[in-house]
This record gives C-alpha cells, structure tokens and sequence, in this order.
C-alpha cells in the first residue's frame, strides 16, 4: 500500500497516518514500525514509535521527529510511503520545487557519482 503526506510545521513531532492503511492492518497494532529512505537499500533503518489515540488514529511518534531532522524534511515536503507489510515504510521525499529529493546515500545517487567519476578517470591524460 502506498500513501503520501505533505509536512506540516505541527507534523514534524508525530506524523499521523491515514485511516483506511490503519483499515488494512486489520487490527494488527504494531507498537514499532522501521521507516527507510527509499533508495537506500536496508543500509539505514529508523526505528519508529506507533502510537494510537482513544479514537483509533494512528501516529508515527518517537523516532519521526529524528527522521525528519536526518532527511531535513520541511514545510511543505511532499512525502510517498510505501508500506512492505513488514512493519517497514520506504519514503520517497520530493521538496517544493515538486522534484523528488536525492540524498548521499541513495543507491542510484552513488552510482551516479561512480559513473561521472569513471569519466573523469578516463579522460585524464596518462
């Protein structure tokens, strides 16, 4: 299942979910959940407080606030989860320019960087 959210100044302490991804746990109340950027393999797993209010809304709580500041995600993120049935979200994050946001450590980012840097190599004059 996949969803997106936009951040909000009052998201960036606890992020909420939408109902119908909490329909489709089915009841399955994970108290934990591992948000990854997407891109990056498994190399970076956040782990992710879940917690629920008395009218059964579910929230990412401790453990967002850390993962919004290591991906300096701000106002007005654009933010894709794609949930694995794991307990795990990978998260796409585009920023206001509507393009998606590439990190140092994203797989295609860094074979990127080895591809310009064959380049170079090999038109360095020997």
């Amino acid at each position: 299942m996949e969803f997106f959210t936009i951040i909000l100044e009052k998201s960036s302490s606890r992020q909420v979910l939408p109902d119908n991804f909490v329909k489709m746990l089915n009841g399955h109340r994970s108290q934990n959940m591992k948000l990854r950027q997407a891109g990056n393999g498994l190399r970076k797993l956040w782990d992710v407080e879940v917690v629920f209010n008395t009218d059964g809304s579910m929230y990412l709580d401790r453990g967002w606030k850390q993962f919004v500041r290591a991906y300096d995600l701000r106002h007005g993120y654009f933010l894709v989860f794609r949930y694995d049935g794991n307990a795990t979200f990978a998260v796409k994050v585009f920023d206001t320019t509507m393009c998606r946001r590439r990190y140092q450590d994203d797989d295609d980012a860094s074979m990127l960087c080895l591809f310009f840097l064959s380049i170079r190599l090999c038109l360095t004059p020997i």
